[in-house]
């Protein structure tokens, strides 16, 4: 089975936890900005599946981002963010909605390029991968 789908809107690259210390006390937060987009990405996610696959899963991710004035020829995007960010914001938001867990996650692909026309978005293809030859016989040997 095969489930596509675009979420509409700037991408946000996953930021790294935000630690505080204050008055004796230590604790660590998301920033806000990543929680709103995983929001985003499962809520549109969740209108696609109806359950989450439950075995392994290729994963093919084109994140398309607003052309900066200074960029007028570049088609890829060789700025930050980074794309592997891009990726970890992206596959959390999936979690329990496309798939249970983003370690199901045995394949995967991703480009990040400039729009040319259109909003900014990541077009989303996630597959169930099915029929895989067992390993068991050739590991027990």
């Amino acid at each position: 089975m095969r489930v596509s789908f675009t979420v509409v809107g700037d991408p946000v690259p996953k930021a790294r936890a935000r630690t505080v210390r204050k008055g004796g006390r230590t604790w660590s937060f998301t920033p806000k900005k990543v929680v709103a987009w995983e929001k985003v990405v499962k809520a549109e996610a969740s209108r696609h599946f109806p359950e989450p696959f439950n075995g392994p899963v290729a994963l093919s991710l084109a994140f398309f981002m607003k052309r900066p004035k200074s960029r007028k020829k570049d088609n890829y995007v060789m700025t930050t963010p980074d794309l592997d960010n891009l990726e970890k914001a992206f596959l959390d938001g999936l979690n329990e909605v496309a798939y249970m867990d983003d370690k199901q996650v045995v394949v995967k692909s991703a480009v990040k390029r400039y729009i040319i026309t259109g909003e900014p978005r990541v077009e989303v293809v996630v597959s169930a991968l099915r029929n895989q030859v067992s390993l068991e016989g050739f590991l027990n040997r």
